[in-house]
């Protein structure tokens, strides 16, 4: 079972870097792949197994300020924020906290608040007009998920395609070391 700390959604609040100013010998050599793949993570973990989706929350709310700015939100802007955590046969592997903008539910995306434990990856690489922002890492603390060895990479890239897009933030649970990235996603 993973624990996490109750606040762990609003520390989010890091500052990210962009891929070529991150330092590759700070991060474990099995994650970098995962953190730097512009493929869908949901295609390749479900080449590994038996993907499952535990909806943590999805609720209206308002998102951190670096994830405002991110997505150039107005102070009062409506979005509804979703936390789940990825799971490989019963193994969590990622916890994931997207920013869906009101402005964004438009189109095809507005199915996206009927997802419930679909994954969100796997609706969006759907659709061929998709734009990804380039991926930002950071390193979470410890304290964010105290039943973990180290503290956590993670990523972030805004999906773009109506509205500001939608912020998907991704954070890497040690478990992601042990599965072997799919030959030619990773």
């Amino acid at each position: 079972m993973t624990i996490m700390n109750p606040l762990a959604a609003q520390q989010f609040n890091y500052r990210w870097s962009p891929i070529h100013r991150v330092n590759k010998t700070k991060v474990p050599k099995a994650t970098w792949p995962w953190l730097i793949t512009h493929a869908s993570l949901t295609a390749a973990l479900q080449c590994l197994g038996q993907l499952d989706v535990e909806v943590i929350e999805e609720v209206w709310g308002t998102p951190t300020a670096r994830e405002k700015k991110r997505l150039k939100l107005r102070p009062r802007e409506a979005a509804r924020i979703r936390t789940v955590l990825l799971k490989v046969d019963g193994n969590v592997v990622i916890y994931a906290r997207s920013i869906i903008p009101a402005r964004s539910l438009q189109g095809h995306w507005r199915q996206v608040k009927r997802l419930k434990n679909k994954p969100l990856g796997g609706y969006l690489f759907q659709h061929r007009s998709l734009i990804r922002s380039d991926i930002e890492i950071t390193q979470l603390p410890k304290c964010m998920f105290p039943d973990q060895q180290n503290a956590l990479w993670a990523r972030r890239s805004v999906f773009h395609q109506y509205g500001p897009g939608i912020l998907v933030n991704e954070a890497f649970f040690n478990e992601i070391n042990q599965l072997k990235p799919p030959f030619g996603l990773l």
